[in-house]
């Protein structure tokens, strides 16, 4: 945690995950606002409606994956379609029935 630049960092214990979407209700919660959350997950890459989605292990839902600097690139990278990546991203949280979304800063296939 970094007070001074309105930092911190959440990682979750070997072999455990969470849900990201949950981060800026537990800095509320505590107290703080959250301009923005910033987070790494892995995942498997689908073909969504309008965009791709992440589709993470554990989680009831998946990620729409919109705007960010990689964002048109991963869209055209159609032969990871079905493949685990890692996406780091600024979340979006869900409107109405819309998956809660997340950017695409950078992509990577996952280790």
């Amino acid at each position: 945690m970094n007070l001074v630049k309105g930092e911190a960092q959440v990682v979750p214990k070997q072999r455990q995950s969470f849900d990201p979407i949950l981060i800026p209700k537990a800095v509320s919660e505590a107290g703080f606002t959250a301009p923005e959350v910033v987070v790494t997950v892995d995942g498997t890459l689908i073909k969504g409606e309008e965009f791709p989605e992440l589709n993470v292990p554990g989680l009831e839902h998946s990620f729409m994956l919109a705007g960010g600097k990689q964002a048109a690139v991963l869209g055209k990278r159609t032969d990871l379609t079905g493949k685990r990546v890692r996406i780091s991203g600024k979340l979006h949280p869900s409107h109405g029935d819309a998956l809660p979304g997340l950017t695409v800063e950078n992509f990577q296939v996952a280790p």
